[in-house]
């Protein structure tokens, strides 16, 4: 067994997830395809459809890494966490990523503005 102490052993996650842990989380490659891999798993476990959008809760859903997957994977998701600084940081995210996507073309590739022209 290691002797490094496992984090959620070593306090409460709302405080070892401060700003400095949860955007070392976020960064870290194996976390992020970590979470990729778990999400995927889930949604193949909810048997969902293909081509079918669903709203999915996201409990412990920290800086958004697997959110970003559900999204990927055509869905929509709310999450919830203990850790304000993990909050912080998916949130800061969804922002980033709506910022992306609103550049005025629909999800299609079009600039329909919705007039009559």
């Amino acid at each position: 067994m290691s002797s490094k102490k496992r984090p959620e052993l070593s306090g409460p996650p709302e405080e070892f997830y401060d700003a400095k842990e949860a955007a070392k989380y976020t960064s870290s490659s194996r976390i992020i395809n970590v979470q990729k891999e778990i999400a995927d798993r889930c949604i193949e476990l909810l048997n969902i459809p293909p081509g079918e959008r669903r709203l999915l809760l996201d409990i412990g859903c920290g800086s958004g890494l697997s959110g970003a997957a559900l999204e990927d994977a055509g869905h929509a998701w709310i999450g919830c966490d203990i850790s304000p600084d993990m909050l912080r940081i998916a949130s800061d995210r969804v922002e980033a990523n709506d910022d992306d996507d609103d550049d005025g073309s629909d999800d299609d590739g079009s600039d329909d503005d919705g007039s009559d022209d």
